[in-house]
Order: structure tokens, then C-alpha cells, then sequence
């Protein structure tokens, strides 16, 4: 049985994740049983602190800036933000996942928080 290479992404975000094989279906030779979110067109190289996305507008792979593993801190606070997380922006909820353009609401800066007129806990 003929085996192809394919091109694993996660099915929700597009993201690349790794290289498999589609085996060639037995009753029907010549075409290949694709697992779902996976393509035969291979993901372009991409630069560090890029990923490969698959576009499913366009049909095709794209690179995009890649954050994961990174902290960042919400502009408004100070305060450390977790990847995925939804937080209020301007009366709105608002969630970045680590891939794509950074929000204008994030920085990788640290803040100072501001204290509040009580002081800090236990004072």
C-alpha cells in the first residue's frame, strides 16, 4: 500500500504541527486517506519567531509572528497575561492566543501596577 506525505495543522487555529503519512485507501488506489487539518501542500520555512498557519480563506500556508512561550503584560495594569485568556478592553473581551500580530492592549514590558491609597496587603 502507497503511502503520501502530508502536512498536519491544528484544525481550529491553522497552525502547523507536524509532518505525517496518508496511506492510499485499499478499495480505492490512487487516492490517500487525509487525516482532517491536514494538506499536501508542505508549509513554507519559516524565520524564528514565525509559524506556519494555513489560511483556509486563500487555500494556502502563511507565516505569522509566533509569541508562544512569551510573557506579556496587560498596557492598562501592569498585570502578567496568560496566553488565551480573556480579559476586558475597553468594556469589551478581548483574548490573544500567541500567534499573529500583538495587541495594542499587551506589551512584553513589565509594568508597575499602581498601588492602591491603602497600600499594599496587610498595611
Amino acid at each position: 500500500m502507497a503511502t503520501k506525505t502530508v502536512y498536519q495543522s491544528d484544525p481550529i487555529s491553522g497552525i502547523y504541527l507536524f509532518t505525517t503519512q496518508a496511506n492510499e485507501l485499499a478499495l480505492a488506489p490512487g487516492l490517500f486517506n487525509i487525516p482532517f487539518g491536514a494538506y499536501e501542500e508542505a508549509p513554507p520555512a519559516v524565520p524564528e519567531g514565525e509559524v506556519a498557519q494555513w489560511n483556509s480563506t486563500s487555500s494556502a500556508w502563511m507565516a505569522v509572528e509566533d509569541h508562544r512561550g512569551e510573557t506579556f503584560y496587560l498596557v492598562k495594569d501592569g498585570t502578567q497575561y496568560q496566553m488565551g485568556s480573556s480579559v476586558e478592553v475597553d468594556g469589551e473581551p478581548a483574548s490573544y492566543p500567541g500567534w499573529g500580530k500583538v495587541p495594542a492592549w499587551l506589551t512584553p514590558i513589565p509594568g508597575n501596577p499602581v498601588a492602591s491609597e491603602a497600600g499594599t496587603a496587610g498595611e
